[in-house]
């Protein structure tokens, strides 16, 4: 298993990150955006509350997968984008959280099954835990996580047994009480997987595979719910709202322009007018774009992500000097935003000025040292520090952009620069020795 490429999607705001090796030949791919992470940490964080998991202990991916799916390695949490876009409820989402909360606090083991097509997410989350370790600067742990990943997806995916499924499903349900969150969408989660099941030739949603269910499961479940104090609680709206805006922007980048501008209405509602915005900028439509991003803006002038927003469908319709104005904007509302910070850096460094680019790498710094998994951060730092005359620190850069890319000749070129060029002992010195270990340990792996 190898890290994934994070690559910018000529679509707009979604950063897609590429898994370089098992996942590279099948299309499988994770997104990044500031929104749409802040409102599954949001919406996530009074489940893990009542769990007793500590705050930002549980990291949250998301992959770029049509399939119903969610998985947990570790205290690692993914979803695929078909799973958030089909769920109309939010209450359906926090039943899959819960239920994979209760894998998490279970410390449940996992057992290998025989369909490797299910392997994906799991070579996917495996290949993002290693890179995230890696990064974090424990380059023998992540090169095992690696190699397990590697491992699991020649034999098979992640499953769980029966017993473990029942007890993440009532451990789920004291969750979801705890949060003041009726448990009744779990329910409904697995009988639209068990329909789905029923009716399907040849295919299974991946996580049915993973998830075994059962009818006596289902019943078991239908029981506890039943009996539940907080039947009938009514998801508070705040959660509504961010849901809502979710599913609205991801149907924008991931379904059709034309579907889009033909399925939501201009009824002026903030989530049609969220998907109508996206939708035009891929049409391309740059003008409809930045009127209808404005409206919202109208609506909600302090909201970073809709300035976030306005600044991506400026640069990327070429307008990068427009761009900075709305990213500083965003910055300024959502200072601790590392991903906001990397798109100012960017359009900053697109100026292709002095002042400009010294601002640029200061930026970019700040947002790798918030973020150190974002790869396209550290090619345009490498850019930046480049262009300012900073040979070793472009190298080193560079050289974390091609390790987190797959890029293990490159990346070893640039890092054996930086150890002819800086003193001994010194962190340049040290950190492009962790880079060269991990190319000789992969390299290993691949023989």
């Amino acid at each position: 298993m190898r890290p994934f490429t994070i690559l910018k999607s000529a679509a707009l705001a979604l950063l897609l990150s590429q898994s370089v090796a098992a996942a590279q030949s099948r299309g499988i791919s994770t997104i990044r955006d500031a929104e749409i992470e802040g409102t599954l940490e949001r919406i996530s964080a009074p489940i893990f509350e009542a769990a007793n998991l500590p705050p930002g202990s549980v990291k949250i991916f998301i992959v770029n997968d049509k399939t119903l799916n969610a998985f947990v390695v570790g205290r690692n949490m993914a979803f695929h984008t078909g799973l958030l876009i089909a769920m109309d409820d939010p209450g359906e989402l926090l039943g899959v959280i819960a239920h994979e909360t209760g894998h998490i606090a279970g410390g449940h083991g996992v057992r290998f099954g025989p369909a490797a097509s299910a392997s994906q997410g799991t070579a996917i989350l495996s290949t993002i835990i290693g890179i995230a370790t890696i990064a974090a600067g424990a380059g023998q742990a992540g090169a095992a996580i690696l190699a397990g990943g590697q491992t699991i997806a020649q034999r098979g995916f992640l499953r769980y047994t029966r017993g473990q499924e029942s007890a993440a499903d009532q451990a789920a349900v004291t969750y979801l009480e705890r949060a003041n969150v009726d448990p009744t969408g779990m329910v409904e989660t697995l009988e639209r997987l068990q329909a789905q099941e029923l009716v399907s030739v040849g295919r299974r949603d991946p996580y049915t595979l993973s998830h075994p269910l059962s009818s006596e499961r289902i019943r078991s479940l239908e029981r506890r719910v039943a009996a539940s104090p907080a039947l009938g609680r009514i998801v508070d709206a705040q959660t509504r709202y961010w849901y809502d805006r979710m599913r609205a922007k991801l149907r924008g980048f991931l379904i059709s322009p034309a579907r889009t501008l033909r399925e939501i209405p201009d009824d002026g509602s903030e989530t049609a007018l969220l998907a109508r915005a996206v939708a035009y900028h891929r049409t391309p439509d740059p003008q409809a774009a930045l009127r209808t991003i404005d409206r919202l803006i109208a609506t909600r002038p302090n909201d970073a992500y809709y300035h976030e927003l306005k600044g991506q469908i400026l640069f990327e319709g070429g307008a990068a000097m427009q761009a900075i104005p709305a990213y500083r904007r965003a910055a300024a509302l959502d200072p601790d935003e590392p991903l906001i910070l990397g798109s100012l850096g960017q359009a900053l460094l697109a100026l292709n000025q002095p002042t400009a680019t010294t601002e640029a790498r200061a930026v970019l710094t700040e947002a790798i040292r918030r973020d150190r998994f974002n790869a396209s951060a550290w090619r345009w730092l490498a850019q930046a520090e480049g262009r300012l005359g900073n040979k070793t620190a472009a190298s080193l850069a560079a050289a974390e952009h091609q390790i987190m890319i797959g890029g293990s000749k490159v990346a070893a070129r640039h890092a054996k620069q930086v150890q002819e060029t800086s003193p001994t002992g010194s962190p340049a010195w040290l950190r492009a020795g962790d880079i060269l270990a991990e190319i000789e340990r992969r390299d290993a792996l691949d023989r």
